[in-house]
């Protein structure tokens, strides 16, 4: 019997990377073989959408001149094929022993893209110009999902086009796809004033965005709305791309590394997602491994460039969480104690031993007071069951979150005043959040576009990124009312916005403030974000001293602060920290007098505006850096008594 202890593999995957796999398809090859045994392992691919076995073996004469005494080299050739649904996986290569035991010998990452989105226009022309004003008819369908919506796109218009007309030709030549029967339209109304590239926009019954260029192009010079003066065809100015660069590293790799599985409880597009990515990247740069469970949208890892790090959801996760080294976790970093970052963790507790670390990063308790409308002292009088009802998974619950968080190997805080909340005696480390610094640093004000951004001579320009939701619906309310007084007192001022709207903030005054607001809506990629701050001549971070913002340490700041302009804040959580007309412009209350007063005074004063960019750069220098956030984090988790 041969002794399993002397089985050494020796292998190579040779598909190009990154693997990719269209449509579903996957074809990966490459050789493997067990030194001085006779014949070639099985191979096989584990992903967590499903396991691919050997579909060939290769003859490999190559391999055979190449490995001299191998007596498998000549057919040690792999083809493994086989579909997968679309996603992002860890493909983890694992070849059988002679011993009938599977050995892992590779892992790479695996995108398997999904099928293709299908559509043609047959009207007016199917090639050339277009500078009629007339309907556009053609075909479009998606091979697994149904098209729910479907627009035109070209220059700045967008025209909705009527579905499902009937196309027996699609459904003879598409017969394995249902879709294809009904899959005509025609544009609901005629072509507008615009010029450009037809493209074709679709929404698919999953909730995905589905893109198709076409052969034509539009050049509609006039319509009802719009003056037979515009040129639609002038030379476009555009904002440059801020160029990614790469961060130096500085220290020495740690003696012990981790498989460190965070928990989050939203997807990849929240802010806290930006903190854990920012430090899981780092330290999966350092040697550790590491994975962030999300409780939905996997699909939003794509807004993250070039991730570090594994992405899987809660579901997965629930079944067991298997690292490279076929090993489970090591630490577990619950971010937050929301109920379904705490039901998660503890049932993987519940599989196998891990230390416990949990992220506060809010007030909680007050979180969930602003959110469900109730105060903290009347949550804490509502009986057990009555609490389960009301709490949704992605709050903390008043009971459970304390004892989850007493149950804790070490707490991680993101401002000192949160350490108020955990238990006495309890390891804690502060993690201050940073700004990616691949493109988050000083830039130039792009002046040509800034041109045609100012209405008037003297602009200033405000920028602001983030959600409106209940917590700080009132204070983003008093940076729009400062913006209106301003532009009331003479003084033109415009806010960029960008973000999502949760509730109604602005009431009766929306109408009148909307004329000095640029509202953008939600940029998916974080990174497009330095390019459009560049516009900005100030940053405000609005609020003042109160049970939420005194815990809280809003994720925009670091970005404010690296991009070297003049940042307005209150005097809470970071605000405590800097110096007043040094670091930043620090307020006792940041409400619409106090921003202002602010404005107006950078907006004279010169020496004190250069003074504040030059304070923002140095502070972010010093300050904020995921490198090291990440570096103090890892001796952390290294600091922690071993399990028993």
């Amino acid at each position: 019997m041969s002794n399993p202890a002397s089985h050494r593999l020796r292998s190579e995957v040779e598909s190009p990377r990154p693997l990719r796999a269209a449509a579903g398809r996957v074809s990966l090859k490459g050789w493997c073989l067990v030194a001085g045994h006779p014949k070639a392992p099985d191979v096989r691919v584990v992903t967590d959408a499903g396991t691919l076995a050997l579909s060939a073996r290769v003859a490999r004469k190559d391999l055979k001149a190449q490995l001299r005494g191998e007596p498998a080299a000549g057919r040690c050739g792999f083809l493994v094929e086989g579909t997968l649904p679309p996603g992002v996986y860890l493909a983890r290569f694992e070849a059988r022993l002679p011993d009938g035991k599977w050995q892992l010998f590779k892992t790479l990452s695996l995108v398997v893209e999904p099928p293709p989105f299908l559509a043609a226009i047959e009207s007016p022309v199917v090639t050339g110009t277009v500078g009629e004003r007339v309907h556009v008819e053609g075909w479009a369908f998606h091979p697994v999902h149904l098209v729910q919506e479907l627009t035109l796109r070209y220059g700045h218009q967008t025209i909705p086009c009527d579905l499902g007309r009937k196309r027996r030709d699609l459904w003879e030549t598409h017969a394995h796809t249902p879709n294809a029967a009904w899959a005509g339209f025609k544009s609901r109304t005629i072509l507008s004033a615009g010029r450009g590239n037809l493209r074709l926009k679709a929404r698919l019954a999953d909730g995905s965005i589905a893109l198709s260029r076409t052969l034509l192009h539009i050049d509609v010079a006039t319509d009802e709305n719009h003056d037979a003066n515009i040129r639609f065809g002038a030379k476009r100015i555009s904002l440059r791309p801020v160029p990614a660069v790469t961060e130096p590293r500085t220290g020495v790799l740690p003696a012990r590394t981790f498989n460190v599985l965070f928990i989050l409880p939203g997807s990849f597009a929240s802010n806290s997602a930006l903190h854990v990515a920012g430090l899981a990247n780092e330290l999966a740069h350092s040697g550790h491994a590491c994975a962030v469970a999300v409780s939905h949208d996997l699909s939003t890892l794509s807004h993250h460039q070039a991730p570090a790090f594994r992405g899987l959801l809660h579901e997965t996760a629930a079944a067991g969480v298997t690292f490279p080294d076929g090993r489970g976790p090591d630490i577990i970093h619950a971010w937050t104690t929301r109920e379904n970052v705490r039901r998660l963790s503890e049932a993987l507790l519940a599989r196998q031993p891990a230390r416990l670390i949990v992220h506060l990063e809010d007030h909680e308790a007050e979180v969930l007071s602003l959110s469900v409308g109730i105060t903290p002292a009347d949550l804490g009088r509502l009986p057990d069951a009555e609490l389960d009802r009301l709490i949704p998974a992605d709050l903390s619950h008043p009971k459970h979150s304390r004892d989850f968080l007493a149950r804790a190997t070490a707490a991680t805080v993101i401002t000192e005043r949160l350490r108020e909340l955990v238990p006495a005696g309890l390891p804690c480390h502060t993690v201050w959040p940073a700004a990616d610094a691949r493109y988050f640093r000083p830039q130039p004000l792009p002046r040509k576009f800034r041109q045609l951004l100012d209405r008037s001579r003297g602009e200033t320009v405000l920028f602001y990124h983030g959600n409106v939701h209940a917590a700080n619906a009132g204070e983003m309310r008093e940076l729009y009312a400062a913006v209106l007084e301003l532009n009331r007192s003479g003084q033109p001022v415009t806010l960029i916005r960008t973000g999502l709207d949760a509730v109604d903030f602005l009431g009766a005054m929306a109408e009148e403030v909307a004329p000095h607001v640029l509202s953008l809506g939600q940029i998916l990629h974080h990174h497009h974000l330095p390019a459009l701050m560049a516009l900005a001549d100030l940053f405000v971070q609005p609020g003042q001293p109160d049970a939420f913002n005194d815990y809280r340490f809003p994720s925009k700041l670091p970005e404010f602060f690296a991009l070297g302009r003049p940042v307005i804040l209150p005097r809470t959580n970071l605000g405590t920290q800097l110096q007043h007309g040094i670091d930043a412009y620090v307020l006792d209350r940041a409400d619409a007098v106090g921003i202002a007063a602010a404005v107006t005074e950078l907006r004279r004063d010169r020496a004190l505006y250069d003074r504040l960019c030059a304070g923002a750069r140095a502070f972010a220098s010093t300050h904020f850096s995921w490198h090291r956030s990440a570096e103090a984090l890892g001796q952390f988790y290294a600091s922690l008594s071993p399990l028993p």
